[in-house]
């Protein structure tokens, strides 16, 4: 079997026994509190996936996990640790918000093209900080990284509640961005968007990019050993600068299309905690891009699925983040054992073969 193709079984495979396990311990602690588990599970899984509206709105949920986690992915692959996803992801709505408010009278193939820019590039100058000071400084990326969250978050809502404020609200919110600025729905009574077309090509794009070309090649050579990359004639600032500006302009995305897509405009803390989930969503994908496509859609569908529970069995939508630590822990435990499940299923049947060629 192809090397490749056994990595990915044995990834899928480890997956399914962390979600395994995960539920599992979450029975235990349902039963603890007086809950039925077989009743909340299936409220779970009706909220996430039965039904378009339920699956639709699963989707949307999924969508800004999706292509934040692609930026993490990108970033940790090449050894550069961007944990500022939750400032670039602000930065990054607000300026598709300032540019889809004040940017008039353009028709929409124009208008939409340059507020999703105008979010890459202030995503992308706010990563680029603290990839700067490691590289000319030898300041810790994660540490600096974090701290500009702070920073980032803390003026998005300042602008929110000063120059940047909607007339006549009581709430600190943004004006409305213009028509020609909102991405358009793909079905009616559901806020699924175009903006699932383009998280797509980026899927397939970040594939091919990353696997197949030769500047992804000494991506993935830096992020294997610096060392060896440079000697190899590598210029590995370079490429560290461009994983994590990438990264950070992927985040600036996933904010402008929560806005674009459904939001229409912006409230202080109008994404709370979606920067840090990419981080779980890149290494639930085990920093591969189908990997963090499918762990983004089962983070967004467990958010969906969990606000039902919460309406129809009154259980804590809390428990959903126990839920998510559980299944990191235990992918991130298989991966550090690197366990060959496809080795260990096989053995049975290659031990027989074996006996049988004897006799």
């Amino acid at each position: 079997m192809n090397k490749r193709v056994r990595s990915a079984l044995n990834s899928c495979i480890s997956v399914v026994l962390a979600l395994l396990l995960s539920f599992v311990v979450i029975g235990v602690l349902l039963l603890w509190q007086g809950y039925d588990p077989a009743k909340t599970f299936l409220a779970l899984f009706e909220g996430a996936f039965v039904g378009k509206l339920n699956l639709s709105a699963s989707v949307v949920l999924a969508i800004p996990l999706v292509l934040g986690g692609l930026g993490i992915a990108l970033s940790f692959r090449c050894g550069i640790f961007n944990i500022g996803g939750e400032g670039q992801l602000y930065l990054g709505a607000f300026a598709a918000t300032w540019l889809g408010v004040n940017l008039t009278g353009l028709p929409f193939f124009i208008h939409i093209p340059i507020c999703l820019l105008g979010s890459m590039v202030f995503g992308g100058l706010w990563a680029l900080i603290p990839g700067w000071l490691k590289i000319k400084r030898g300041y810790n990326e994660t540490i600096t990284s974090v701290l500009l969250n702070y920073v980032g978050v803390y003026f998005v809502n300042y602008t929110l509640a000063s120059f940047f404020r909607a007339e006549g609200v009581l709430n600190h919110q943004s004006p409305k961005i213009q028509t020609s600025a909102m991405l358009s729905k793909l079905m009616k009574g559901s806020e699924l968007n175009t903006s699932l077309f383009l998280t797509l090509t980026i899927v397939i794009l970040f594939y091919f990019i990353f696997y197949k070309t030769d500047v992804g090649f000494k991506l993935r050579m830096v992020g294997a050993n610096a060392e060896t990359a440079r000697t190899s004639g590598v210029n590995t600032r370079k490429y560290l600068l461009l994983a994590i500006i990438t990264s950070g302009a992927l985040a600036g995305l996933a904010g402008s299309v929560q806005v674009m897509g459904y939001q229409h405009l912006m409230v202080q803390n109008f994404s709370p905690n979606t920067g840090y989930d990419i981080i779980s969503v890149a290494l639930m994908g085990n920093l591969h891009p189908i990997g963090v496509a499918l762990a983004g859609f089962l983070l967004g569908a467990l958010r969906n699925g969990a606000s039902i529970m919460q309406i129809m069995m009154g259980v804590p939508v809390t428990i959903l983040y126990i839920i998510q630590g559980i299944i990191i822990l235990s992918v991130l435990g298989f991966n550090y054992a690197k366990i060959d499940f496809i080795g260990l299923l096989s053995r049975p049947f290659t031990a027989k073969t074996g006996k049988e060629a004897v006799q």
